[in-house]
């Protein structure tokens, strides 16, 4: 466990093909997972299930992901995309919009929610 509630192992959606394989990763995870435990508590502890976290190169390009995706863990950036079991994916974006200060993809609409870090740690928004 990363965290009381999260373990590395989620981050790799429990694939072989998905572990870690640099500290410097396992740090962005871990840091990624503290704020999960946030959201968690603001939601009334209700499960967070995450949909996709670190992503190697190949599988990156299997799934389509951006050639320069934050889920590739490369250079200090790290990403987790997640939804909370029973909890309204807009009220949980909308949350970690006021307090997450890295990068967020508004991806309610496709039922989760992006937290990223990136380079220089930058507050950035968009929509997927």
């Amino acid at each position: 466990r990363i965290t009381p509630h999260i373990t590395l192992g989620e981050f790799a959606l429990n694939e072989e093909a998905r572990r870690f394989d640099r500290p410097d990763q396992l740090q962005i995870a871990a840091e990624l997972a503290a704020f999960l435990e946030r959201v968690r508590v603001a939601f009334g502890g209700k499960p967070i299930i995450i949909t996709s976290g670190y992503r190697p190169p190949a599988i990156n390009r299997a799934v389509n992901g951006a050639s320069s995706s934050e889920h590739l863990y490369q250079s200090g950036c790290g990403a987790v995309d997640f939804y909370i079991k029973g909890a309204d994916i807009y009220a949980v974006q909308d949350w970690c919009d006021k307090h997450w200060p890295h990068s967020l993809g508004y991806g309610a609409p496709k039922g989760f929610c992006h937290l990223g870090i990136r380079a220089g740690r930058p507050r950035v928004r968009w929509d997927y």
